[in-house]
């Protein structure tokens, strides 16, 4: 049993959570019966000609059973310019799942979170529902997740237009698609997509695919490749429906 994970930098530029609101949660795992342990830290500061500073925070900790899964992580990235925020965004997110049987499990989550780019004051976040194995073979496996959430989102209201709305509580279907394909020993594709539809109104949706190459060099080094894009149908109208980034760095276990 692995008692501690601990990853000194995840990711060398950790953008994922600042240009979007669905969090990936596939993205921390573990063998059976683990408890892990992880944080990534950053810090980038200049003086002189330029003063900024970036900080970024990434802790998480998974605790991992026969029936049960447990995970907390969450995020706080800050980036200044001459004293000014520039980007200040955070979030936490709890969930656990339960084994029904082989090849089906619950799910549940709730999420708090806050994005100065994406003009969130606060999102709160909350949901259930069932994760189907549809194909678990050594070197492929995929799974599908649909459920039921409850969205309650705040949003700057000096930033919007006239008329939109400043505070939304809506019901979505939330739903996730997950693939990881090891096409070698050493090479693994992970592809993560997500979709959450408002009840109300189709057209009203987010959608995230976060596709990751996991390169494994050494047992304990390994070198990831992340592009993820986020598109969301009806956002405020001072932002853009669609994000894409792209992200290297490694991963070091002990």
């Amino acid at each position: 049993m692995k008692l501690i994970y601990c990853i000194l930098l995840f990711l060398l530029f950790n953008e994922v959570s600042h240009s979007q609101t669905i969090i990936n949660a596939e993205r921390l795992g573990g063998g059976a019966d683990s408890t892990i342990y992880s944080v990534s830290f950053l810090y980038n500061g200049t003086k002189g000609n330029s003063n900024t500073d970036r900080l970024n925070i990434s802790p998480a900790f998974i605790f991992l059973r026969k029936k049960n899964e447990y995970k907390l992580f969450g995020d706080y990235s800050l980036l200044s310019a001459a004293g000014k925020g520039l980007l200040n965004s955070g979030f936490v997110h709890l969930r656990h799942n339960f084994k029904l049987t082989g090849r089906i499990k619950t799910f549940e989550f709730y999420q708090l979170q806050f994005n100065d780019i994406l003009l969130l004051t606060k999102r709160e976040v909350f949901g259930a529902g069932l994760r189907f194995s549809l194909l678990n073979k050594d070197s492929l496996k995929f799974d599908l997740g649909m459920g039921l959430m409850r969205e309650i989102e705040l949003l700057d209201e000096t930033a919007l237009l006239p008329d939109e709305l400043s505070v939304t509580k809506y019901y979505r279907a939330t739903s996730v698609g997950s693939i990881k394909w090891l096409l070698s020993k050493t090479i693994t594709i992970d592809n993560v997509i997500y979709y959450q539809p408002y009840l109300e109104d189709f057209t009203d949706y987010r959608l995230l695919n976060d596709f990751n190459l996991v390169v494994s060099l050494t047992s304990n080094f390994g070198l990831i490749t992340s592009l993820t894009t986020r598109y969301d149908s009806k956002p405020p109208g001072s932002l853009k429906t669609l994000d894409n980034m792209i992200s290297f760095g490694f991963n070091m276990k002990f």
